[in-house]
């Protein structure tokens, strides 16, 4: 999922390869989870990295988004003399290990093996999000419009606060108001409002005289004419509300739907390029 133009996959993996990692694999299922392939191919990886003669890797189960010091929990590990160090915050522990590879060698399972190993502690000093709730995903956006993190927005800050990516259109009518960040080929049309840590993602449109404020609108998600939208999240045609803490399905196409390059009438748009569906529902964003 894009948050401000990026997964935090991406923004992770960028962010370690500025610490000194020499190698690095990513490993994703599709829609349907499989945890126990996961965990084989991250086993796998990791004796390949023992025959490579590598003695510390870091392991991360990607859910919360933290900011490490990579070098120095190598540090912290390397002293500890385990085979196993944890990273935790002032809420407990997090799914990121630094791991000696020699020492998973015979194991049947890293998983278990991860979490039977007796481990050092490493106390993370930067910034850590869970990413636990729908409310965490809103407060990430936030933190980095407000740059209180390292998570920055993509594109460009065409005015102070205000973050623009490739190819995204405001009309001249239109309001941003910082902070804001509007996607790659998103569109806001005109007589728009757009205002207080709103974040518009990639492929998505806010149509004639709406005002967004305090929301996401997730990737691909069209907004129709004339609507008052606050401290929401919208993917396609699913509204989650924080105020109200409901979750709506939109069935009227004219108000929300998924942004496929067709009209409410399921006509192809000569004005729209179609595009491939990157989040599905905020149920799944929720787990």
């Amino acid at each position: 999922m894009n948050v401000l133009g990026r997964s935090v996959v991406a923004r992770l993996t960028d962010q370690w390869k500025g610490s000194g990692i020499s190698a690095m694999s990513v490993f994703v299922t599709q829609r349907v989870p499989s945890a126990g392939s996961l965990w084989r191919h991250a086993a796998e990886r990791l004796s390949e990295y023992q025959r490579q003669g590598l003695n510390a890797v870091l392991l991360a189960q990607v859910g919360a988004y933290a900011e490490i010091d990579v070098e120095d929990m190598c540090s912290v590990h390397e002293k500890s003399g385990k085979g196993v160090t944890r990273a935790f915050d002032g809420d407990g522990p997090l799914n990121l290990w630094v791991v000696d590879p020699k020492r998973f060698l015979e194991r049947e399972s890293l998983f278990d093996a991860l979490y039977a190993e007796r481990h050092a502690d490493y106390q993370v000093r930067g910034y850590v999000n869970r990413l636990g709730t729908l409310q965490d995903v809103r407060s990430l956006v936030t933190d980095g419009l407000s740059r209180r993190c390292h998570f920055q927005p993509q594109g460009h800050e065409v005015k102070p606060g205000i973050w623009m990516d490739a190819s995204a259109q405001v009309e001249r009518s239109a309001r941003v108001v910082a902070p804001a960040f509007i996607g790659r080929d998103a569109r806001i049309a005109d007589e728009c409002l757009i205002t207080r840590g709103t974040n518009i993602e990639s492929d998505s449109i806010v149509d004639f005289g709406t005002a967004v404020e305090d929301s996401s609108v997730l990737s691909g998600s069209y907004v129709g004419i004339g609507l008052d939208l606050s401290h929401s999240i919208v993917d396609g045609n699913t509204l989650f509300n924080f105020c109200h803490n409901v979750t709506l399905r939109i069935s009227d196409p004219f108000v929300m739907r998924r942004n496929d390059g067709r009209n409410a009438n399921g006509q192809l748009s000569s004005d729209f390029e179609t595009g491939e569906m990157i989040l599905s529902s905020t149920e799944e964003l929720a787990q």
